[in-house]
């Protein structure tokens, strides 16, 4: 990304930008314009993929297509037109895609997949290929899928009709920033001593009713605008002090409510409206905020991976600052079982000394905890032959911040899901035995998956896309579902919802709707710029989208 202009007026890149980088930031704008897609079949919901990669500003990105244009692809792509027919599809809708971003290089090969591993596997060789990831629009028969390199991402799309699915396939996926709701971590039950210092002293008098100006106690304005964190840090201190009390914090719900009425009782009453708005503020915030620092769940995935434990001089930062987090953890003299503090407050009723006093309290004990990472980092970085300053401040502290929303994403290759392996049959199995399972979209998956083998069978032909009757297709689409529901120990019966899907792929014979196309393009491409910046979480690794009955859905196949 350009930086802002010497006069801090943002530059023009950052202006065109300016939405999207609300959402990824400059470092997620920087890997965007560093990938480089490849996309097998120019087909519609293809070029649409790409339309949505290449307005955001995706560095390059190349189509491979051996097909010429025809008349039935202008029905379908809005980036094909009368002159492009009869002329190469790759070249045509590279030219027209490429119109709509002038930052963006686009390039195209006149070639099929096949064509591409047999003749030319450089281009997906994971040591030489110049494409970051690849986009392959079915049909595309399974034999071939089953020799793209895993070390390269991979997004699989049927679209039919008005269906489609996304499979992922990826090496394993880590995540820094996965923007979830909300980062406040207060740490009302374990605070720090400058934390304990600040509550103190703003609580010192607030029980005491100043009558005149000069005298000791707060006034009601004084009361009302201490920050419901410090009234919450005092009031948890008392709570623990009571004589009926066993010198514990509250923890039980029955305990939490009982807390809450404490808290509630030493509001002032008297003042204008008859409540104060910092003790409403507490009140509320007792349920959410008062509670253990805890490791989630994602984080110990990431902090018990193996490629934490044994980090080596190929090891990616995201690991090696990872290691020196679980270091952070596991020292009593660093964060005796905690994780670095995120550093940030919520908004709250307050004097805007007292706000900025708080906060700068949480920022600096933010800064410590990252310190004291970027000290075990560069004594890590130095036992692997790395240079201790390779992994700059900042990038340790935007860990730091995220520590607890840590993620680590196993994506299966195709090769696990189409052998049909014990982990694919329990996932089905499970999903059937659902009490949606009628109306489940794994039925159109179970279509799919018929969809698949037939094109594998017919040398890549869809069902339906025939001059005879549809018929014979149809019931070839209903022995493989029930062929594939065997192999997973299900029932061979099919259920109605499979039946009515296995005729819309017959009906359509593999035929693109852009409507359809247009919304798989949106979708698709939200999937892959979040594999790109390595912010927000995919999903993993089979969507489905149904626009007969507006559903979608998601499994681990």
């Amino acid at each position: 990304m350009a930086a802002s202009t010497p006069s801090g007026a943002p530059s023009s890149k950052e202006k065109k930008y300016d939405r999207q980088l609300r959402l990824w930031g400059a470092n997620g704008q920087n890997k965007l314009e560093s990938a480089h897609i490849a996309l097998f079949n120019a087909s519609a919901a293809g070029c649409e993929i790409l339309k949505n990669l290449i307005l955001p500003g995706v560095g390059q990105f190349t189509v491979i297509d051996d097909k010429l244009v025809e008349e039935a692809d202008l029905g379908a792509n809005f980036f094909l037109d009368e002159e492009s027919l009869g002329k190469p599809r790759a070249e045509r809708t590279a030219a027209l895609l490429g119109e709509l971003n002038p930052d963006v290089k686009g390039n195209y090969l006149v070639d099929s997949l096949s064509n591409t591993l047999s003749a030319k596997p450089e281009l997906l060789n994971p040591r030489s290929t110049p494409f970051t990831h690849i986009v392959i629009i079915s049909p595309v028969p399974t034999p071939l899928l089953l020799q793209i390199p895993i070390e390269i991402p991979v997004f699989l799309v049927n679209c039919v009709g008005l269906l489609f699915t996304l499979r992922i396939s990826a090496p394993l996926h880590t995540i820094v920033e996965a923007h979830p709701e909300s980062l406040v971590d207060l740490r009302l039950l374990n605070p720090w001593p400058e934390l304990s210092a600040l509550a103190a002293e703003k609580t010192k008098n607030l029980e005491v009713q100043q009558e005149m100006d000069g005298d000791e106690g707060m006034s009601d304005h004084e009361h009302g605008h201490v920050p419901y964190l410090v009234l919450l840090l005092k009031y948890l201190d008392d709570w623990k002090r009571r004589p009926e009390g066993d010198g514990t914090h509250p923890s039980s719900y029955k305990e939490m409510t009982a807390f809450r009425s404490f808290v509630q009782d030493k509001m002032r009453t008297h003042v204008p409206g008859g409540s104060e708005e910092n003790y409403e503020e507490a009140v509320a915030a007792v349920l959410k905020h008062v509670r253990k620092a805890e490791v989630s769940e994602y984080a110990k995935t990431v902090l018990d991976h193996p490629a934490c434990a044994n980090v080596t001089s190929e090891s990616t930062n995201f690991w090696i600052i990872a290691k020196a987090v679980k270091q952070f953890l596991e020292s009593p003299e660093q964060g005796n079982g905690l994780l670095p503090l995120s550093g940030g407050i919520p908004d709250m009723k307050a004097e805007s000394s007292g706000y900025v006093a708080l906060q700068n309290v949480y920022k600096n004990k933010a800064r410590h905890d990252a310190a004291l990472v970027q000290k075990n980092v560069q004594s890590i970085l130095s036992s692997i032959g790395r240079e201790p300053s390779s992994i700059s401040l900042e990038e340790i502290e935007i860990f730091c911040r995220h520590a607890n929303f840590l993620r680590a994403i196993s994506f299966r290759p195709f090769s696990a899901e189409l052998s049909t392996d014990e982990f694919h049959k329990k996932v089905v199995k499970d999903a059937f035995e659902s009490w949606d399972a009628d109306s489940a979209l794994i039925n159109d998956y179970v279509a799919f998956r018929a969809f698949q083998e037939f094109i594998t069978q017919n040398n890549g032909r869809a069902p339906g896309d025939t001059e005879g009757p549809l018929d014979e297709d149809t019931v070839e689409m209903q022995r493989l579902a029930k062929a594939y529901l065997s192999e997973v120990g299900c029932s061979l019966e099919l259920a109605e919802r499979t039946e009515n899907i296995i005729g819309e792929l017959v009906r359509y014979g593999g035929a693109e709707l852009h409507n359809t196309a247009s919304l798989a393009g949106g979708l698709v491409a939200q999937e892959i710029i979040k594999i790109i910046t390595q912010q927000y979480v995919p999903g993993n690794n089979t969507i489905l989208f149904d626009g007969i009955s507006s559903k979608t859905g998601t499994y681990v196949l």
